[in-house]
């Protein structure tokens, strides 16, 4: 089923998507006005009391004001500090997964969290079926797929909330914050507060490990799309696409790619409804890549029989079939392809996701935070085509020491196979787990003399930046990745200093030269030449 947006008009992204009715939350405010636990919860035991009546959900026992519910997760804080607090507070209440050793009235729940999330969403009037909801799930591409996303709608005029890796936006306000993206009841709560703001649609990078907790078991999504090739693994229990796939509304729509024939065979076997994309096999969107040069990319998207080019510095076969899925959500809200192409190539940049740093003195430096071997591999192919005829392909692998070993093998073997010059590197807060990791990653290496071991980052990219030609391509791989939005951009624009500053000394150093060997300022009877064409 399409769902019908017009630029001009964005009622339609408002509605339900859901046939069920969205619940009315005067039917849990008792004869005081306050909030019902009993009537939110029916199932919980209560200790202490028959029920607990609150105004809000504090947000922590510390700040909790007079008759609000306080939450306590096991584990996280020491029982009677917070025992402590929630009296001289004024709590209503303790929501619990254990009793307590209090006079307060108390609700024991199996999972705070989850029913946490199941508080918000009745509480907030089920919020999720209030906005055109879109997740995104998969292995690759996940964080870039849903900005491309995110960047459609809003261009197409609807007021777009999402939550990602890099960063989020309530529809009014951007931000990056310290925690890694919420789920549960943290993001049923954003949901609320994203209708708050007059968001019409809301973007939502999903994690496996969420989605097999259960934690958007509160949540229904309109669209799905699916990105990478998510495999099934070897525990017992479901897979996280089927977990997702059970949080489709029923007149969802999944948008899943062509070229993973397991992942289409599994949506088709659930009964979803699919919407193919794909850049090697016939789909409803198609990006073919027709030319790659320069750090610029020519696509063709095709969609039935209309055909629209594209051009984007966003390289790569992986880009493409991001491109290619973003293009589908437009398609699927009845947008021209001529608009949603030209829309999506106004996303220039995503920082730590292909980010090409040019300069004509020293060699092209590309930025992927890429941290699995589908991921690298997937790198390490478009920084190869990215590369200058010529050129040398250098690649900087950042690893964690401390990660599966079957995958170091893997990501070494793509190591070796794609780059000319090969170095493997760590943080320096994992130097002492050098050699072990570095031994895994030897382990997927044939010829073991190819790779070179540094275990510095920074020293190891300026290193490649000074022994590099500038017709050649180096690649930073991996040492991206972390807890929170906030530090993962800290952590992107460190890599950009080092690499900037490596650079601003080679010119300075070249510079230095030219005025010691007698060389004069460009003129146009005597031009400066460039170290690239001097080599």
């Amino acid at each position: 089923m399409r769902h019908a947006v017009n630029s001009s008009s964005v009622s339609s992204a408002n509605s339900s998507h859901s046939t069920e009715p969205a619940t009315d939350s005067s039917s849990e405010l008792n004869s005081e006005g306050g909030l019902s636990l009993a009537a939110l919860i029916p199932n919980a035991k209560f200790f202490a009391a028959s029920d607990v009546v609150f105004s809000e959900i504090a947000d922590d026992v510390r700040s909790a004001q007079p008759g609000e519910l306080v939450v306590y997760p096991i584990g996280d804080q020491e029982p009677t500090a917070f025992i402590a607090a929630a009296l001289a507070r004024g709590a209503a209440g303790i929501l619990t997964e254990q009793i307590l050793p209090c006079p307060l009235p108390q609700c024991v729940v199996g999972d705070v969290d989850m029913a946490v999330a199941g508080l918000n969403a009745k509480r907030l009037n089920r919020p999720d079926r209030r906005l055109l909801t879109i997740g995104v799930f998969g292995s690759a591409g996940k964080t870039t797929t849903a900005l491309m996303v995110s960047q459609l709608l809003r261009n197409l005029g609807l007021r777009t909330s999402y939550q990602t890796d890099l960063g989020d936006c309530d529809g009014v306000v951007q931000s990056t914050a310290c925690e890694s993206v919420p789920a549960g009841g943290a993001l049923v709560q954003w949901l609320g507060d994203c209708c708050d703001a007059g968001t019409k649609t809301a973007v939502i990078e999903l994690s496996e490990q969420d989605a097999k907790h259960g934690r958007y078991d509160s949540i229904e999504f309109d669209l799905l799309v699916i990105t990478g090739t998510p495999r099934d693994d070897d525990d017992f229990g479901p897979s996280g696409l089927q977990c997702v796939l059970d949080r489709m509304s029923s007149s969802g729509v999944v948008v899943v790619s062509a070229d993973s024939p397991g992942v289409l065979r599994s949506v088709r076997d659930y009964g979803a409804n699919a919407f193919t994309y794909g850049v090697r096999h016939a789909a409803d969107v198609t990006a073919k890549l027709i030319e790659q040069e320069c750090g610029m990319s020519t696509l063709l998207m095709t969609n039935e029989s209309v055909t629209a080019a594209m051009e984007t510095p966003l390289c790569g076969a992986a880009m493409a079939s991001n491109h290619a899925a973003a293009a589908a959500v437009g398609i699927l809200l009845n947008q021209p392809l001529q608009e949603v192409v030209e829309h999506l190539g106004k996303l220039r940049e995503i920082p730590g996701r292909m980010q090409v740093l040019s300069s004509f003195e020293c060699a092209d430096v590309i930025i992927d935070s890429a941290n699995s071997p589908e991921q690298i591999g997937a790198a390490l192919r478009a920084a190869r085509s990215m590369k200058q005829p010529g050129g040398r392909l250098w690649c900087v692998m950042a690893i964690d020491p401390s990660g599966d070993p079957a995958e170091l093998a893997l990501a070494g073997g793509h190591l070796e196979r794609f780059a000319d010059k090969p170095i493997v590197t760590c943080g320096a807060e994992s130097k002492d787990l050098f050699l072990t990791g570095s031994h895994a990653v030897l382990d997927g290496v044939k010829d073991c003399a190819l790779l070179r071991l540094v275990a510095n980052d920074r020293r190891a990219i300026q290193w490649a930046i000074r022994e590099a030609s500038a017709r050649d391509t180096i690649l930073w791989i991996g040492g991206i990745r972390q807890d929170g939005a906030k530090q993962e951009r800290q952590r992107v624009a460190q890599v950009t200093r080092w690499i900037h500053t490596c650079k601003d000394e080679i010119a300075a150093e070249n510079n230095r030269q030219n005025t010691a060997s007698g060389d004069t300022a460009a003129t146009n009877d005597n031009p400066m030449i460039l170290s690239m064409f001097k080599k």
